[in-house]
């Protein structure tokens, strides 16, 4: 199954809890699919792709990071909700910091989201230095 934004945007809506765009614009969901899926295309090491993202036409993500696009999109479009509420003219302290502390939570969750992919990438990359070892038995030990 080929994930599209729809999908995606829907799933995002889901870890919002959100269904209904009250909180968070398609707009605004939008921007941090984008952001989430830069911080993923910084990993692989190429440019990805979402199928109905800014014109895509093929979702190039592979399937098993599917989940942690939605975490990082959630961690993104929880940091613009921060910015818009610290902007307003007279905020509500508890729920920003709360707001705050959630956001921060979910973005290192995604961080290390990142780091998993980034060492499986290593491990399944054909270039040097992250390349299979030739293993010669009994070369240069007595």
């Amino acid at each position: 199954m080929t994930t599209t934004l729809s999908t995606l945007r829907d799933w995002v809506e889901l870890a919002l809890g959100d269904t209904t765009n009250l909180i968070w614009p398609t707009e605004t969901l939008d921007q941090a699919i984008r952001a989430a899926l830069a911080a993923l295309s910084g990993v692989y090491g190429e440019a990805l792709t979402l199928n109905g993202l800014d014109s895509a036409t093929a979702t190039t993500l592979e399937e098993a990071d599917i989940q942690r696009l939605v975490l990082g999109a959630t961690a993104y479009a929880l940091t613009i909700r921060v910015s818009d509420r610290v902007e307003e003219a007279s905020p509500v302290r508890e729920d920003i910091d709360a707001l705050i502390k959630h956001r921060d939570k979910i973005m290192a969750a995604y961080q290390g989201q990142l780091e998993l992919v980034r060492l499986r990438k290593f491990q399944e990359s054909s270039d040097e230095p992250y390349s299979t070892w030739d293993w010669e038995e009994g070369e240069g030990f007595a």
